[in-house]
């Protein structure tokens, strides 16, 4: 098996020697600022030094019930020591290097406070300046930062951990465990029943066995990891995820102030909504760890041992700004692991995925609508057989199928004139130097359509690999000679004259523009004619050459310092635009590049060990537009947003694409999203565009501005009623979820929320721009939002109920706004439904009406004067005397989709008595 590998093997072992000896591997600071003596270290810097060498510990559980991100149980071993702060970072030490940037106090708090409201990104940046401060390399690299106006970091650009640096940084989550599990003991720290729902100061509850405090409780604390599934088999090192996945979610550990101490297990991973990097709350802190860790352990997002990790160093923005669309691939073969691997950049979270299979992968070329991926097993220059095959761009590469014919390599997708795609391929990609060969080689073109192959035709002889025009005048090839035909071809014969171009000089990595120029990109050996072009004598690949139809040099790229270009490719899809892999001084295929042609630059796409033949798709289908800006128009997603924005860019969608056939609209937050399958609804057309942490400011958002505008034929709104929505502010979830860098809202807020009609290609825009697939910290999907059967779970509460008082402003002012949504839709006509979602019965037997409040009584109060407004309650919580059954539910205040079952039926009876 092989393991990540990032540098030469004696660099990694250097630096596992250096953090045992406390030696830098920063070669301008040689010596570790650091003592190395455990006890100087414990009584200086508040590390405690964790001998975990040799040793194990384990990460999730087989609990019954437990979340699928937290099974199953997997033994993790250890080959390092490491260091570990005994304390939760406090608000004091924050202060000293980051002056409080993003960070939010609670009325209790002060220097000896858990610093808390710190984003991932805040994290990352705190242990980045403590390695400055004692003269160690930073573990932390990225390109872009950005910030929020109270100086919190929402998103790093292309955040890179380099796990084989010897600097402080988060723990990894199985460091944190190992940690944590000598001495783990809930109740002897803080938590909901001893805290009075605030942080205290660090190290006031027991050390655990090593010198650690509040492991277990106070808060939770961010981990260095990506989130990813486990599994079976035991792992050595393990350092999480490769990458985020489809998401960016990561993981959190510990339990907080406001946990039960039964609920509060080393083994979870999450909070109650889906992490990612930008999320902050006043429960969630970190501490630090300290050291290089050696042959590091990655899993994908399905839990494989990764073999070699890839890092994407490109935002879905930067590609969007190159290619004019969000719907753009990157496609590539890893050549550590032979696999075909690809980038979505549409999916906002720009995770690589690797298919994985028996089969090597070269010259990959995506289809034109983006689906399909066709590749060969042989190489340019190679002489061995070689097959064709085309599947899926999918986790799996689904749909699989070879072209049964003798030999095929480098395939290349066309359009035919009666609209049909084909594969242009040749029988042999060998040397083509010499003219007896390389007439004995030939170029073919096979229909694709429907998943299958057709009948392949000989287009003519000689192996024209590089491509064939789509106005069929030109075919180019390259290894070793740059040959062309240029001609007029008749419906399929191509009845051309052979031309050697470039002097006769040797030239590769040949490729034909599909943008109508007719431009050839290749590469060259420093020859003179290339030389005398660019005005100056450069080495082999140090240079992109671009001909002209006719065989004429126009352009000229340099590689950055330092690399060589190889595997060029001009993009699909019509653009200035070309992709490169970059070679440094060994020969080493370090990073794919993306260059653009208008300004001569060169972007990093992606970076690894062995990244080969690189292909670019991004659709022809830009909305460019004085009236739409694409940037902004219909973009509801970014991934430094929150998690009520990936619930709500799905909703978003199907609300302008169903607009017109909407009868019905529900709103209200997750205990609603999860509960109303819409698509099972047969009295009423309706939408379920409730979304995580929405609240009573969110729903009259989209009431008022989006549903009011433009539902014509609406006839019923459904609207939630949880008590402790009242008293929650719309700066706490609801301005996170469309004002974080998700541009779509304050866009249409701009246009007045478009009440005179939609632009053209509004939709178009909405549907092309980002959006994430699934999330793993939850077992739903983003297409229908329902959740497996667990059970009700222990009736807790994780927040103080007594301070929802009835005299809150809060309350008052969010009451208003909820009496004005019923008003406004009475006026209208509109019936109004309020629903109270059921909850855990185990509340009933306590003072609280749920997880976050308020007291029952409170609760019973409000319903009722709700009630006593002209709507239609729905109350199906009934202070716990309903009767949704353990196995109709998820945890303790959501349904699972056997409940969402039930719950929709009884709506959709309602709904119907209404018609009647």
């Amino acid at each position: 098996m092989k393991n990540f590998i990032r540098h030469p093997f004696c660099y990694r072992v250097l630096c596992f020697i250096s953090l045992i000896l406390g030696v830098s591997c920063n070669e301008e600071n040689p010596v570790f600022a650091v003592p190395t003596n455990p006890s100087v270290v414990n009584e200086i810097d508040g590390f405690v030094f964790v001998k975990a060498g040799g040793n194990s510990t384990f990460l999730g559980t087989d609990v019954n019930g437990a979340r699928t991100s937290e099974t199953p149980r997997m033994k993790v071993h250890f080959t390092y020591n490491f260091y570990i702060s005994k304390n939760e970072v406090t608000r004091g030490e924050y202060n000293a290097l980051r002056n409080g940037a993003g960070a939010e106090c609670h009325e209790a708090c002060d220097d000896q406070s858990p610093v808390t409201n710190v984003s991932y990104f805040d994290a990352v940046l705190y242990a980045n300046a403590k390695s400055k401060a004692y003269n160690l390399d930073t573990v932390y690299t990225y390109t872009k930062a950005t910030f929020n106006p109270k100086g919190g970091c929402d998103d790093l650009d292309g955040l890179v951990f380099r796990e084989d640096v010897n600097g402080f940084r988060l723990p990894t989550e199985a460091e944190w465990v190992y940690a944590a599990s000598h001495g783990w003991n809930p109740e002897a720290g803080w938590h909901s029943e001893n805290s009075g729902f605030v942080a205290h100061d660090v190290a006031t509850s027991p050390a655990n066995t090593l010198g650690i405090y509040d492991m277990a409780g106070n808060v939770l604390e961010w981990v260095n990891d990506w989130l990813t599934y486990f599994r079976q088999e035991p792992v050595t090192n393990f350092v999480g995820g490769a990458d985020g996945g489809g998401l960016g979610e990561r993981v959190v550990k510990g339990g907080s102030y406001r946990n039960d101490p039964s609920l509060i297990n080393i083994y979870s991973r999450g909070d109650i909504y889906t992490v990612v990097s930008s999320a902050k709350a006043d429960y969630i802190g970190f501490r630090l760890a300290l050291g290089a860790i050696p042959n590091a352990t990655m899993l994908d997002e399905r839990g494989s041992v990764k073999e070699s990790v890839v890092n994407s160093l490109a935002e879905t923005n930067d590609v969007k700004h190159l290619t004019g669309t969000y719907e753009s691939k990157l496609v590539f073969r890893n050549d550590v692991t032979g696999n075909l691997a690809f980038i979505e950049y549409g999916t906002g979270f720009n995770s690589v995925t690797e298919i994985k299979d028996s089969l090597q992968v070269y010259h990959p070329d995506v289809s034109p609508d983006g689906k399909r991926v066709a590749f060969c097993t042989g190489i340019e220059g190679g002489v061995r057989p070689s097959s064709v095959y085309v599947r899926n761009l999918d986790a799996t590469g689904s749909g699989l199928v070879k072209l049964d014919v003798e030999n095929a390599v480098i395939p290349r997708w066309r359009i035919l004139e009666n609209g049909d795609t084909a594969i242009v391929y040749v029988s042999s990609a060998a040397d083509n130097s010499d003219d007896a060969s390389f007439a004995a080689m030939s170029t073919w073109q096979v229909p694709f359509n429907n998943g299958q192959f057709g009948i392949p035709k000989k287009i003519f002889d000689g192996a024209f690999h590089g491509g064939v025009s789509a106005d069929k005048q030109l075919a180019v090839t390259g290894s070793k000679l740059l040959r062309a035909k240029m001609a007029t071809i008749s419906s399929v014969v191509f009845n051309g004259v052979d031309s050697i171009w470039y002097g006769g000089e040797q030239a590769c990595n040949v490729s034909l523009a599909n943008d109508g120029s007719n431009r050839t990109l290749f590469l060259d050996f420093g020859g003179a004619t290339g030389a005398q072009f660019v005005g100056q004598s450069y080495n082999t690949h140090e240079r992109l050459l671009v001909m002209n139809n006719r065989g004429e040099l126009v352009q000229s790229v340099a590689a950055p310092a330092g690399y060589t270009f190889d595997h060029t490719e001009w993009a699909i899809g019509g653009s200035n635009l070309a992709v490169a892999t970059l070679a440094n001084v060994n020969g080493v295929h370090q990073k794919i590049v993306l260059v653009d042609f208008s300004d001569g630059s060169v972007k990093t796409l992606v970076e690894g060990d062995e990244l080969w033949h690189p292909c670019l798709w991004h659709s022809r289908n830009r909305f460019d537009s004085v009236n739409l800006d694409t940037d902004s128009a219909g973009v509801y997603y970014h991934p430094s947003a929150s998690y009520g924005a990936i619930d709500l860019r799905v909703k978003m969608e199907r609300f302008w694409e169903y607009r017109d056939e909407l009868t019905a609209v529900a709103l209200g937050s997750s205990r609603t999203m999860f509960a109303l399958y819409d698509k099972d609804v047969k009295s009423q057309r309706i939408l379920n565009m409730a979304f995580s942490s929405g609240q009573v400011t969110g729903m009259e958002y989209l009431f008022e501005n989006y549903v009011l505008n433009h539902v014509k034929n609406l006839k019923v709104v459904v609207l939630e009623m949880s008590p402790a929505m009242l008293w929650t502010d719309r700066y706490d979830t609801w301005s996170e979820v469309i004002y974080n860098r998700v541009p779509g809202y304050k866009y249409d807020e701009s246009h007045g929320f478009w009440v005179d009609g939609l632009p053209d290609h509004f939709l178009d825009a909405v549907k092309a721009s980002p959006r994430p697939k699934t999330a793993m910290l939850f077992d739903y999907d983003l297409e229908d939002f329902l959740m497996p059967s667990r059970n009700w779970g222990e009736a807790v509460c994780v927040r103080d109920s007594n301070v929802l008082t009835l005299d809150s402003p809060l309350l008052k002012r969010n009451l208003k706004t909820f009496e004005d949504m019923v008003q406004k839709a009475r006026a209208r006509g509109i019936t109004v439904i309020v629903t109270v979602l059921p909850q855990n019965p185990g509340y009933a037997k306590t003072g609280t009406f749920g997880i976050y409040g308020p007291r029952r009584s409170y609760a019973m109060e409000i319903i009722n004067e709700i009630g006593k407004l002209d709507v239609i309650m729905f109350d199906e919580n009934k202070f716990g005397e309903h009767d949704y059954t353990s196995e109709m539910a998820y945890n303790t205040d959501h349904l699972s989709a056997l409940g969402a079952k039930q719950y929709t039926h009884r709506l959709d009876s309602l709904l119907a008595t209404l018609e009647n």
